[in-house]
C-alpha cells in the first residue's frame, strides 16, 4: 500500500513537473516570437535569433544584499534635447537608490572592446563589438572595471563597470542626472550604423534573471 502511494506521488510530481515545463517553454517561445515582430518593425528582423543567440546576460547584476533594485522603461525614441533635437537611442536601466557605484554592470555577450573612454552625451562608456558584427553601448558609466582595455576580450558577463551618472559636459561631468545605465544595441545597415530597441530583448532577459 505505502508503495502504491509512493508510486502515485512520484507520478503526480513527474506530470506536475512536465506540465510546468511546457507552460514555461510555451512563455518563452511567446516572447521570442514578440522581440522578432518587434524587430521585423525596425526592418531588423533578421538580427532577432542572433541577438537571442549572443545575448546571454542582462546588463546590471542583481544585487545579492536586495538592498538596490533596478527598472525600466520603453524609452527608446523618445525625445532629448541636449546637445540638440535627437532621439533617444537606447534603453535606460534606473537604480533604485539614486547612487553611484550603486550596481555592477556587465557584459551581454562575448566581445571585444572597441570603445572606451569619455564622450560628452554617455559620460564614461564602453562600446564591445560581438563577433557577429553587432555593436553594445554602455554609457554614464561612473568606473569601469579594473583592467578593462580598448581591444580587449570580454566574456559574456564579465563584470565591465559600475552605474553612474556621467556625461553632459566635459570630463567628469556628473549628476545632471540620477544614476542609470544607457545600454544600446547598433548593426551595420548599408553605410552607416543604425540603433535597435532593446527593450523587448532586455525584459526578456530580466525575466531569465529572475527566473
Amino acid at each position: 500500500m505505502k508503495k502504491k502511494r509512493f508510486f502515485y506521488i512520484i507520478l503526480a510530481f513527474i506530470t506536475f513537473s512536465c506540465v510546468l515545463y511546457c507552460v514555461q517553454w510555451k512563455e518563452d517561445i511567446e516572447k521570442r516570437i514578440n522581440i522578432r515582430t518587434q524587430l521585423e518593425k525596425q526592418d531588423a528582423g533578421i538580427y532577432a535569433h542572433i541577438l537571442l543567440k549572443e545575448m546571454e546576460y542582462f546588463p546590471v547584476c542583481p544585487d545579492n544584499t536586495k538592498k538596490v533594485d533596478y527598472y525600466f522603461e520603453n524609452g527608446y525614441g523618445t525625445g532629448r534635447t541636449y546637445g540638440g533635437e535627437r532621439k533617444h537611442e537606447g534603453i535606460d536601466i534606473m537604480s533604485s537608490v539614486n547612487k553611484p557605484r550603486c550596481l555592477k554592470i556587465r557584459s551581454v555577450s562575448d566581445g571585444i572592446v572597441e570603445k572606451k573612454g569619455w564622450l560628452e552625451l554617455g559620460g564614461y562608456r564602453l562600446g564591445i563589438r560581438s563577433k557577429s558584427g553587432i555593436y553594445y553601448y554602455y554609457a554614464h558609466l561612473d568606473q569601469y572595471k579594473d583592467g578593462i582595455e580598448q581591444g580587449q576580450h570580454i566574456d559574456a558577463g564579465e563584470v565591465i563597470g559600475y552605474m553612474g551618472n556621467t556625461g553632459y559636459g566635459p570630463e567628469v561631468t556628473k549628476g545632471q542626472f540620477d544614476v542609470h545605465l544607457h545600454f544600446g544595441i547598433y548593426v551595420d545597415k548599408g553605410d552607416s550604423e543604425v540603433s535597435l530597441n532593446p527593450y523587448y530583448l532586455l525584459e526578456y532577459l530580466s525575466d531569465k534573471q529572475i527566473n
